[in-house]
């Protein structure tokens, strides 16, 4: 069992038994749906007889790294790649890729089923994670997606909420009604679903400030890179601030070697909690489960959404109505300097 606190679920509790054995599947989409399960996990390990990891890429290599002693097993890759700053295109090129995979990943629970006797499977937003011999739970944000048009939104809840319905219940990490952090992707009233609140692995900690500046770069390729090469080149025209990079990739961790920078690859649960903990501004995507990771913080943060991506950017302008938020584009940022300034 994991030594971090285990915070209660209590929407969860009529789900588990003892006895069961539940395989937890996580989609490999940046490092958010591996992170948000982390506190999952930790509570899964607390009333079931035993859990099992599944997933691949990053989000597997977390998992691995945040539950040593568990069992892992890999999934077919949906092989997300945001070459276009539109999701629908994106989704679309990459239709064949993730309709193979949700194939693949419905024979994989198959097979994992027999291996394990497991008796329960957990899917997070893997549309195929499931099988007939176990119960089925699914986990998402996203009951309603969003899009600026309305049909693509309309359309994309339809097939979303269909393959919802193959699953004998969802559960949301969010509030309900004006609590909720996300509503419009996460409101829905049917007793097949059932709200859970924000599932953080992050606690608010007290300590001192000692990085002005924590950048966390995340999701997809080629926009990462894209990202990280576009912050990097502000970033290292700002001596006056202390600056600590998390998420980086090996080009960046070679070439980048300054006295105000400190440059990392990942970090397991603690570290980040440590960083976020001890930075005063937050440079990072608007994913929703780094809104649930900062949200009871004393940290500022500057929100950048992955163009096209209509979730990060509903997000980003929805919680910079929040006086310690701000909402940029990535083709805005030429005004990161002054917006550090003004918030730091």
């Amino acid at each position: 069992m994991s030594a971090r606190d285990v915070r209660h679920i209590e929407a969860l509790e009529s789900f588990f038994q003892p006895d069961d054995v539940v395989i937890v599947g996580v989609l490999n989409w940046g490092l958010g749906h591996a992170a948000r399960c982390i506190p999952i996990i930790d509570w899964l390990q607390t009333v079931c007889k035993e859990v099992i990891l599944a997933s691949d890429g990053e989000a597997f290599d977390l998992l691995v790294k945040e539950f040593p002693n568990l069992q892992a097993f890999s999934l077919p890759s949906y092989h997300i790649v945001y070459r276009y700053p539109n999701i629908v295109a994106n989704i679309l090129l990459g239709g064949f890729d993730i309709t193979k995979a949700i194939i693949q990943e419905k024979l994989s629970a198959s097979d994992l089923t027999k291996k394990t006797s497991a008796t329960v499977i957990f899917s997070d937003n893997r549309l195929g994670f499931r099988n007939d011999k176990t119960r089925n739970y699914y986990l998402t944000h996203q009951v309603n997606l969003i899009h600026k048009n309305p049909i693509f939104s309309k359309v994309g809840s339809w097939i979303h909420q269909y393959f919802i319905g193959k699953f004998d219940h969802c559960f949301i990490p969010d509030n309900s009604g004006l609590q909720a952090l996300c509503p419009a992707m996460s409101s829905i009233s049917d007793q097949q679903y059932t709200h859970i609140g924000p599932q953080t692995r992050i606690r608010k900690l007290s300590m001192p400030k000692i990085y002005d500046i924590l950048v966390i770069l995340s999701g997809p390729e080629p926009q990462k890179s894209i990202f990280e090469a576009a912050i990097l080149d502000i970033l290292v025209r700002l001596p006056q601030y202390k600056i600590r990079i998390i998420g980086a990739g090996q080009l960046s961790l070679k070439k980048h070697v300054l006295n105000h920078f400190e440059i990392i690859g990942t970090l397991d649960t603690k570290e980040i909690e440590h960083a976020l903990n001890s930075s005063k501004l937050l440079i990072s995507r608007s994913g929703y489960t780094t809104i649930m990771d900062i949200e009871k913080l004393d940290l500022h943060a500057i929100f950048i959404p992955t163009p096209g991506q209509t979730e990060q950017e509903y997000l980003a302008e929805l919680h910079s109505k929040n006086a310690k938020y701000h909402f940029l584009n990535q083709n805005e940022l030429n005004k990161l300097q002054n917006v550090i300034k003004s918030l730091i």
